[in-house]
């Protein structure tokens, strides 16, 4: 206490400083296990909330339901229907449907797209029809939707086959997405810039879409349970009250009591805490995968680019599961039940929830609790980043030592004294973004040369990656051998040398990674939670831990595991993981920002890859 007595506010200011900057580091990896900790409990029931309709003008369940038994025999026979022409080509079937269409009395209408993308050229041909309400002004409208080939790869006659039995507002896309997208584009009359993509008008259309329900129910057999499927474009996610409106028809609508469950996972529900807990993991953590991917799990997603709410409903069987069986007539009451809720508004959406993780059907944990953990993951990035900062200024530790030193007296800052050096870690950064642009672009652009694939444009990419990595490390060690020669010729007393010593280049590198992640991650939440968590959990401990050293073997070690994290890494992973060659992986990824508009790529290629690569080269450079 003498000693502190003795020291100047300055002085003492300092050494707080430093205290602080020591407990940094270790602050910040208590703070990565918070996070963690956090994130893993908000599946438990004490951290999640039971869902509910909170638009009262929905009224689930309150319509009368008219779908008969008559329906279900005509639904019968339009099964045959769509056996029979479903491998007739694109134009013929699209006539065949607006066909059946016009005997229905419904205004009916076809639709021909052409894409052209850097893979291929893709051309079809959408069928659509629209029902208008005898006592509507035809200013609002619903859509029943259903793509030609169902997630399982197989015809979906039974959901085709209900939309032709219901006789109600729908649209039948022929491809999976793109067609549906060119739909939606000409709907709202959204002009395409690219002179190589052409979408036919519309000849009919309705009011504005304010809700839309995908039906996905492939085969002609009946199902067991039936899914909820809601991710779409960049993790965006519909109206909770989409979801609950389902799940409060297929409880208390009057139906015959159904499984009911997010995606296509089946959990049994038991009184067992830990295994529902586990179950309930899974769920959170399966909704979360599909969100980091950014692609919508159904057609439902292309309709939230529009602001217009939707979910998917899909049929499947899972093989001794004891549950009553969906038929055509259980599905045709329950989707006429969910419209006619819809039917029910009067105005667009907006109650409940639009930011929120699912563990369960009725169970949900709002934005304010799911946000923070991330928050707290980017700034424990900050706190790494502000200790290398104070360790690049070299000040003493030593109580006597600031006592002795006078400048010490006139240090405002814990970290002000060293020169610093700009000029490395600038570059390699700039250099690095610069590179992932330059790999985006190779992947994007079709350049009409002979044989060119996609996997000959990802060598290029990564050649180009290794173009940046060799250069920039072999002129840091040529230029750090040059700096200890002429150090060695040159000697100078101690405090000289700190001040004419700038701070290793390697610190403030992984500074301004460390930085620039947080800046990522946290930004990032906000636009794609799962994304966020999904780049920060890859990330946290090699971005933290990984530095330098003089034991090559070690830095062969750190290399290693950052170029299994790399995009090429990681893609190489999935591939193996799904049993797909890396070209189907790469192909699905493009597809998704050519023809969707996902932000994957342009995110891996813009921001993820270039930390990656700066920070394979801070591994490499010398350690002082």
């Amino acid at each position: 206490m003498g000693l502190l007595r003795r020291l100047s506010k300055a002085q003492r200011r300092l050494i707080f400083g430093r205290f602080v900057l020591g407990w940094m580091p270790k602050l910040s990896y208590v703070m990565v296990m918070v996070s963690f900790v956090w994130l893993l409990a908000l599946p438990h029931q004490n951290y999640s909330k039971e869902t509910y309709v909170s638009e009262n003008a929905l009224m689930p369940g309150s319509a009368t339901v008219r779908y008969e038994w008559n329906d279900y025999q005509a639904a019968e026979k339009y099964r045959d229907v769509v056996q029979r022409i479903s491998n007739l080509p694109s134009f013929e079937r699209a006539e065949a449907l607006q066909n059946e269409f016009s005997q229905l009395g419904l205004k009916s209408a076809t639709q021909n797209y052409t894409l052209h993308t850097s893979i291929d050229s893709r051309h079809g041909v959408n069928t659509y029809a629209v029902f208008y309400a005898p006592r509507s002004d035809g200013t609002e409208a619903l859509v029943l939707s259903a793509p030609w080939t169902s997630r399982k790869q197989e015809t979906n006659t039974n959901a085709i086959a209900m939309l032709l039995a219901l006789g109600k507002v729908f649209k039948l896309s022929d491809g999976e997405a793109e067609g549906l997208q060119a739909w939606l584009r000409a709907y709202h009359g959204i002009q395409e810039s690219a002179k190589d993509r052409f979408d036919e008008t519309l000849r009919i259309r309705s009011g504005a879409i304010q809700a839309a329900l995908n039906l996905d129910f492939p085969g002609m057999g009946d199902y067991n349970a039936l899914g909820i499927f809601f991710e779409g474009v960049n993790g965006q996610l519909p109206n909770l009250d989409m979801i609950n409106t389902v799940a409060a028809i297929t409880r208390n609508g009057g139906i015959a009591p159904a499984e009911l469950t997010l995606h296509d996972e089946l959990e049994p529900t038991t009184d067992n805490m830990t295994k529902n807990y586990i179950n309930s993991l899974k769920k959170m953590l399966h909704m979360m995968k599909y969100q980091a991917a950014g692609m919508p799990t159904g057609n439902h997603g292309l309709y939230l680019k529009y602001k217009i709410d939707a979910i998917t409903l899909y049929g499947f069987d899972k093989p001794g599961w004891p549950s009553q069986r969906y038929s055509l007539f259980r599905l045709g009451a329950l989707i006429e039940s969910t419209v006619r809720s819809l039917n029910n508004l009067l105005e667009h959406l907006h109650q409940s929830f639009f930011f929120y993780l699912l563990s369960g059907v009725k169970r949900y944990t709002s934005i304010g609790l799911y946000m923070p953990p991330v928050i707290i993951l980017g700034v424990s990035f900050i706190f790494q980043a502000l200790s290398l900062w104070g360790l690049s200024s070299d000040l003493p530790l030593d109580l006597d030592a600031i006592v002795e030193s006078r400048k010490a007296a006139a240090v405002a800052l814990p970290y002000s004294r060293r020169r610093r050096n700009f000029r490395v870690p600038a570059t390699v950064i700039s250099m690095s973004f610069i590179a992932g642009w330059a790999s985006f672009l190779l992947l994007t652009t079709s350049f009409g040369f002979p044989g060119e694939t996609l996997l000959l444009k990802l060598v290029a990419s990564v050649g180009v990656c290794i173009a940046l990595v060799f250069p920039a490390v072999t002129s840091a060690h040529v230029r750090n051998r040059i700096l200890k020669e002429k150090r060695a010729k040159t000697p100078s007393s101690a405090s000289a040398s700190a001040e004419l010593i700038p701070a290793p280049d390697w610190i403030l590198l992984k500074t301004f990674i460390l930085a620039l992640s947080a800046l990522v991650v946290t930004t990032l939440s906000a636009l794609n939670f799962s994304l966020a968590v999904s780049i920060g959990v890859i990330i946290v401990l090699p971005y933290m831990a990984f530095r330098p050293s003089s034991w090559m073997v070690f830095s062969g070690i750190q290399v290693a595991a950052l170029i299994a994290i790399s995009p090429a890494g990681l893609l190489l992973a999935a591939s193996s993981w799904y049993g797909m060659y890396p070209s189907l992986a790469l192909s699905w990824v493009l597809e998704g920002y050519e023809v969707i508009g996902s932000w994957l790529l342009p995110t891996i290629c813009g921001v993820y890859l270039p930390l990656n690569l700066a920070t394979i080269i801070m591994v490499l450079l010398p350690v002082s």
